[in-house]
């Protein structure tokens, strides 16, 4: 018996190999969907509740400060369960090392329409910089009106009340609600499941 455990223990993977499992990754990129989900729901019709629950003044909204958090952690585990998908594949977590997902979508050997890679971008970009700082690295006013431009086409659609109308409103999008994005989400988790 203790001739096993010695085996055992001599033959053992590494943390570092072990948490470099897939399902690691997996369950990873289910954690962070989780809390993207429970920042969602934050944000809906107990807001105001949670937020004087959490410490904030009266009026301090959610809804406006969370809503750039809310799209990084999407975007953060939408970039975790593709790259669980290819560690599912075989390939190496070093070799992903990237947050574009133009480039997973490469290696996935997935394709994407024009309207997937708007979103990505967006998502890209509230993972990358939006969700954690107020200005891009290297910011200049032209990264900013591109990412603003980029947020527009994703999050908003037109509205039209009249035929021949002037005047062009917006409404949401509905693109990153919780549905579509977890949606999103499953059909990436429905690529690690299938492979075998």
């Amino acid at each position: 018996m203790e001739e096993d455990y010695e085996g055992w223990l001599a033959n053992r993977p590494s943390l570092t190999e072990d948490r470099s499992h897939p399902n690691h990754w997996r369950n990873r990129a289910a954690d962070l969907k989780a809390s993207a989900g429970a920042l969602w729901h934050s944000m809906g019709s107990q807001d105001a509740a949670i937020a004087e629950e959490l410490g904030y003044a009266p009026g301090y909204r959610m809804g406006v400060a969370c809503w750039s958090v809310y799209h990084m952690l999407c975007g953060l585990s939408l970039e975790v369960i593709i790259k669980a998908v290819l560690v599912r594949r075989g390939t190496l977590p070093q070799k992903v090392e990237t947050h574009s997902f133009v480039k997973l979508h490469e290696v996935l050997g997935v394709e994407m329409d024009d309207e997937r890679k708007r979103l990505m971008a967006f998502y890209e970009a509230a993972l990358v910089w939006s969700g954690r700082y107020p200005t891009p690295r290297n910011a200049n006013d032209d990264k900013l009106l591109s990412y603003y431009d980029l947020a527009n086409e994703v999050l908003t659609r037109p509205l039209s009340i009249v035929e021949k109308n002037s005047i062009q409103l917006k409404v949401s999008s509905g693109a990153t609600d919780w549905q579509c994005y977890s949606a999103l989400w499953q059909s990436y988790a429905d690529l690690f499941e299938d492979y075998r």
